[in-house]
């Protein structure tokens, strides 16, 4: 009876260690794959699902990156924008998009050049057809966008992996505002990757 009693002892102990540890950690975790740069706001009806396509600005910028690059919040009206443009890029119906993932809309402006720079990944609609289906595919629904001062937004869609297309439209100091990857993948001994 004392080796059992020892025994649960022993066993809550290692629990209590074992959750404090993991409350310190998550506590002091990396961020998200959606990284530090992602300036989503963040409401509740933002993440209810996929027909959500408001948010709610807490502010209006996060202070400049490098190289003067502003990070900007992304507001439910820049998402609609987004949404707009790669729906005309993409020659599809505006009900075949439900609106964009969680964590995939980053925008920025880049004073020194008047320019302001998105991406985004959208999600068809449970109603879009199967071409729309298909042409969301290997890429095929994230946009990269670039706009000069009050222009129209202009629209590439992504045709290979983000890795290899976005260092390639992208300016460096954007990516790096958005923490996001500023380079192409080299491939190794571990993996074939190839843009």
């Amino acid at each position: 009876m004392l080796t059992i009693l020892n025994s649960r002892g022993a066993l809550v102990g290692l629990a209590l260690l074992t959750a404090v540890g993991v409350s310190a950690c998550s506590a002091n975790r990396a961020p998200s794959s959606a990284g530090p740069g992602n300036s989503e706001a963040t409401s509740s009806a933002a993440t209810a699902g996929p027909a959500a396509t408001t948010s709610t600005p807490t502010s209006p910028a996060t202070p400049a990156a490098p190289h003067g690059i502003q990070n900007l919040l992304v507001t439910s009206t820049i998402r609609a924008d987004l949404t707009a443009a790669f729906v005309a890029q993409k020659g599809i119906s505006s009900s075949d998009v439900a609106g964009t993932y969680p964590g995939s809309v980053y925008y920025a402006y880049d004073p020194a050049t008047n320019a302001y720079w998105a991406v985004a990944q959208f999600k068809s609609s449970r109603t879009a057809p199967v071409s729309v289906l298909v042409g969301f595919q290997d890429g095929g629904n994230f946009g990269l966008f670039r706009k000069a001062g009050a222009a129209p937004w202009q629209v590439q869609i992504k045709t290979s992996p983000p890795a290899c297309t976005e260092p390639q439209f992208f300016p460096r100091a954007v990516l790096m505002a958005w923490s996001l990857p500023t380079s192409t993948p080299t491939p190794t001994a571990t993996n074939s990757f190839r843009c």
